[in-house]
């Protein structure tokens, strides 16, 4: 007996939306942090995923490479080598006529510039005549009868144009355009290049001609010391000129110096300022020193008459070495001796110790008398010595006084002979440098040498076919790599499986493989056809994982199916869901609440046998609506009132399994969807059917879902890797839990397994497909019985 429910009147539909079930604004979780760094294995995945992109970039790149590398004409590169040192080698004693106070470093810079200068390029391009070369001028070379068909065809269409065209180029302006082309085109194919920690610079000129960019480098080293040369000789005669000038003026300066030094010393009556032939100073000088000797001298006999007075004149160096005292101290000592000998013997009144006696006392008195001789002596050669002191002294100060009046007419004169002498040297020293000038101007420049000429080139410099190649495999692969990866950021949808638990907090319930091109057209049934394919066993887990979302006492029995975005495979989940719950003994009805673009009328159709090929007894054409708006009735009339629930509850030919179709499309779905009806709808049914799965529509811009989220246990959200957005999925998950929905998790459908990191895990799957395909056959009828059950 199929459950009834009685339509409410007419009139209370469509029923509007409660304030109650509209969804809240409320944000009720705080974003989870997620970690966004990637692994080696994430950008191996996204190369991989982008693998036609970055070899159609790297081809490209290839391709077009080789073919302008095959199209360029060859082009030969000529080198010489020029040692240009700080200072050349020093011919004369004078420095070099513009001083060179320059480091290394800016010498090398300096040189490298007058190389690449405007000039010198002007001088190589007369020399060679390179304006008439028709690798530097195409229009060179061409007379008057070989003019270019492009000339004359410009000239042609001027003349047919009715208003006037500009004027013809002034011959002289047109060679001075020629003359700047043909220089900037020298100068683009010349490179100087210092080589490093050397004074030794490169120069290269790279040409479609071996021979004349061989002539082309002789001839700009040859230009260059000509050039120099030149410029040295320049600046040469310009200094001889200027030197002239000075060495005349300074000539000038002598010649009066000269004249006024001897007019002064003719008034002042000085014929010379030296020791030597002055007799004043000469006399000075030995008066000094005579008074210096006399003063010396006078100290010495001081200190020695000091000496005698002070102390005993015997101990005077003079007493001691008197060989008369000495002889008489002798004597003396004698006497004592014999004295002192009788005397141990006799009395003093013995005569011969009187004789003694009388002997020594004479002795003693002609000792003292010597000595007060010499005592005599000193003192009057002291007194001497003063004197003589004194007299020089007068007389120094004498010569003293000649010699300053002497100086204080000299001054002048020292004045005037120093103007003589520098006036002297600077004419001396300006008629060597004028000298040293001429000299110089013919000696070759001695601080460039030429260390190697250029030789006729027998390779040509480029294209470098195999170079150019391999950089463009380096930078087809850089470029296809970058620009995968520049797709990859601009593409917001998910990448990986863990992301969708890991950022987004949605538990995973299942992994779905793409499906093979045989099973495309049996997918909405292919649990039943193909139960051992990877799909089927993956819906499988996604049905065991559904059952364990929730508590064992618990289980969730309405589940409502949706995705962001429509084409993910939601509606091809669901059938296949309820085709796993249906063959596990549930009585399983499936709804299809997709009210804006239904699809689950083309699967079951009317008595249809489940098999996907559509020969049911319905209309027969299974495209658009054409189902809905058929004989059966559908949601949207049971939820207008047009119908019965037994009305629209369709028995499939798979056991367990029923069907509610959308019916008619309505113009007002979320309105019907959110009434009371839908609710009593949904408690109906769960009182008479084990699971209840709803297909809902896209969430996307819809608010279908939030309102059917509060009439389920729990809602499931199909997705695919690179479809869903980011946003949408963060958005569906807010809005969600805002009107209190209980998500269930997630379902990734479409995974591609031939590769990246899910390729090892599902290719176990494909081996326990096929050797069950080879043993059993691929119909569900020749399958094991203990195998069609999870």
């Amino acid at each position: 007996m199929q459950p009834q429910i009685e339509p409410p009147p007419v009139n209370e539909f469509p029923v509007p939306v409660s304030g109650s079930q509209l969804p809240s604004t409320e944000l009720r979780e705080v974003a989870p942090d997620y970690d966004d760094s990637a692994d080696l294995r994430d950008y191996l995945e996204v190369m991989l995923r982008h693998k036609w992109l970055i070899l159609t970039v790297l081809l490209a790149v290839f391709v077009t490479t080789l073919v302008v590398s095959l199209s360029m004409k060859p082009v030969f590169k000529a080198g010489g080598r020029l040692e240009l040192s700080l200072q050349g080698p020093r011919v004369t004693k004078f420095e070099d006529v513009v001083a060179n106070q320059m480091q290394t470093r800016e010498f090398m810079q300096t040189q490298v510039k007058l190389l690449q200068s405007e000039s010198l390029a002007r001088r190589v391009v007369e020399k060679l005549k390179l304006d008439e070369n028709p690798a530097f001028n195409p229009a060179a070379g061409k007379n008057g009868q070989e003019e270019s068909i492009v000339r004359k065809w410009k000239k042609t269409v001027k003349s047919w144009l009715p208003f006037k065209s500009e004027k013809e180029l002034d011959p002289e302006l047109a060679r001075l355009q020629t003359e700047n082309m043909v220089e900037q085109q020298f100068a683009a194919n010349l490179k100087v290049t210092p080589e490093r920690d050397t004074t030794i610079v490169s120069l290269d000129f790279s040409c479609t001609d071996a021979a004349l960019a061989r002539d082309i480098v002789n001839a700009h080293i040859q230009e260059f010391i000509s050039w120099q040369m030149d410029k040295r000789i320049d600046a040469a005669s310009s200094a001889k000129q200027q030197l002239e000038k000075q060495l005349e003026v300074a000539r000038i300066n002598l010649e009066k110096a000269e004249n006024n030094l001897n007019s002064f010393a003719q008034k002042a009556g000085i014929v010379s300022l030296d020791s030597n032939l002055n007799l004043i100073y000469r006399q000075l000088e030995e008066t000094n020193k005579a008074y210096a000797v006399a003063e010396s001298e006078r100290i010495n006999k001081e200190a020695l008459y000091n000496q005698a007075i002070k102390d005993d004149i015997s101990s005077l160096p003079m007493v001691l070495g008197n060989v008369l005292i000495q002889n008489l101290r002798q004597e003396h000592v004698k006497l004592v001796g014999e004295y002192q000998e009788l005397s141990t013997v006799f009395k003093d009144d013995y005569p011969r110790l009187k004789n003694l006696k009388a002997k020594m006392n004479d002795i003693e008195g002609r000792i003292a008398k010597e000595e007060q001789h010499i005592l005599d002596s000193v003192k009057n050669d002291y007194a001497t010595a003063v004197k003589k002191e004194e007299s020089l002294k007068k007389e120094a100060e004498k010569k003293k006084n000649l010699a300053l009046e002497l100086n204080n007419r000299a001054t002048q004169y020292k004045v005037l002979e120093r103007e003589v002498e520098t006036s002297k040297f600077i004419h001396q020293s300006l008629m060597e440098r004028a000298k040293e000038i001429d000299a110089n101007v013919g000696i070759e420049l001695g601080n460039i040498h030429v260390v190697d000429y250029a030789t006729l080139p027998l390779k040509p410099y480029k294209p470098n076919i195999r170079l150019n190649l391999l950089l463009a495999i380096v930078v087809g692969l850089m470029g296809g790599i970058g620009l995968s990866f520049f797709l990859e950021y601009l593409d917001n949808t998910v990448k990986r499986v863990d992301e969708i638990s890991d950022r987004f907090r949605v538990p995973l319930i299942g992994v779905l493989p793409a499906a093979e091109a045989d099973e495309i057209k049996d997918l909405d049934f292919l649990v039943r056809l193909k139960p051992r394919a990877s799909f089927s066993e993956s819906i499988r887990t996604a049905k065991v994982s559904i059952q364990l979302s929730a508590s064992m006492d618990e289980p969730p029995k309405s589940i409502l199916i949706t995705s962001t975005n429509a084409g993910q495979g939601k509606s091809t989940i669901s059938c296949n869901l309820s085709q796993v719950f249906a063959t596990s003994d549930e009585k399983v009805v499936i709804i299809d609440a997709d009210l804006r673009k239904p699809r689950l009328h083309k699967v079951f159709r009317q008595n249809g046998n489940g098999n996907g090929n559509g020969n049911g007894n319905g209309n027969g054409k299974g495209e658009g609506t054409g189902y809905a708006m058929g004989r059966r009735k559908g949601l949207s009339q049971l939820l207008s009132g047009m119908c019965k629930l037994e009305d629209v509850v369709q028995k499939t030919d798979i056991p367990n399994l029923f069907f509610i179709a959308a019916g008619p499309i309505p113009p007002n779905p979320a309105e019907l969807l959110a009434s009371n009806r839908m609710k009593m709808v949904m408690e109906m049914l769960s009182k008479h059917f084990d699971r209840i799965i709803v297909d809902a529509p896209p969430a996307a811009g819809f608010a279908d879902v939030l309102v059917l989220g509060n009439y389920v246990n729990g809602v499931i959200l199909v997705s695919t890797l690179g479809e869903t957005h980011r946003d949408a999925l963060r958005i569906f998950r807010r809005s969600l839990l805002n009107v209190r929905g209980n998500l269930l998790g997630c379902i990734v459908n479409k995974l591609n397994v031939s590769g990246g990191r899910y390729g090892g895990y599902y290719s176990k799957y494909y081996k326990y497909y096929n050797y069950y395909n080879t043993s059993y056959g691929n119909r569900p009828e020749s399958l094991p019985e203990q195998t069609t059950q999870v």
